[in-house]
């Protein structure tokens, strides 16, 4: 039985000031090495803690890639691999312990791992990338997440994506933000595109 995360498509286009970005499905173990290295990057070691030695590392995206509450994605611009994104079911998640998640909520961890890309403009941009990919290919009305809150960046760009930020969450390893993005007030926000391509793989 296909879930709710697991019928997102393997592939998604989107282009935003003349710059392409993309999202593919990540396969193992193909995509491990790039793994092992952003999660060893010193600007992404505050915020995941996953710098573990590359066998566990391994059996860790081995469970990540076969829970079917979530999907795994390689964040692209411009053609070349530069982050890592997991879109997850939140009914499913541990998120659910922390709010009423609704039936198709979905849940997002983003990260950038290239560091050339990192405070280039970017974000606010992949940010989108990722919002459109779940509107587009879901039937979520709501879209949230759990960044920690020594992470600003969120903030910053929080009202150009329709991002409110709902409350405060004392979690087990971080004091978190809850976001929550709705359907209709991202696409009164940011309209609706038409430089978008959806592959299905």
């Amino acid at each position: 039985m296909k879930t709710l995360s697991s019928s997102l498509p393997d592939h998604f286009n989107y282009q935003e000031k003349g710059i392409h970005y993309a999202l593919r499905a990540l396969s193992l173990p193909d995509d491990f090495a790039l793994l092992y290295k952003w999660m060893h990057e010193p600007h992404v070691i505050p915020q995941w803690q996953l710098n573990k030695p590359e066998s566990e590392l391994a059996v860790y995206f081995e469970k990540m890639q076969v829970d079917d509450h979530q999907r795994l994605y390689i964040i692209q611009i411009a053609g070349q691999d530069v982050g890592y994104l997991e879109i997850y079911e939140a009914r499913r998640d541990r998120l659910s312990l922390y709010y009423p998640a609704l039936e198709n909520d979905l849940g997002w961890h983003i990260l950038l791992g290239e560091k050339h890309v990192v405070g280039k403009g970017h974000f606010r941009a992949v940010m989108r990338l990722m919002i459109y990919f779940i509107f587009e290919n879901s039937p979520a009305e709501k879209i949230v997440g759990e960044p920690d809150e020594n992470v600003r960046s969120y903030a910053y760009i929080a009202q150009d994506i329709a991002f409110t930020a709902q409350k405060k969450l004392l979690m087990p390893e971080k004091i978190a933000v809850l976001y929550h993005c709705f359907r209709e007030e991202f696409y009164k926000k940011c309209g609706h595109i038409s430089l978008l391509e959806t592959i299905e793989g």
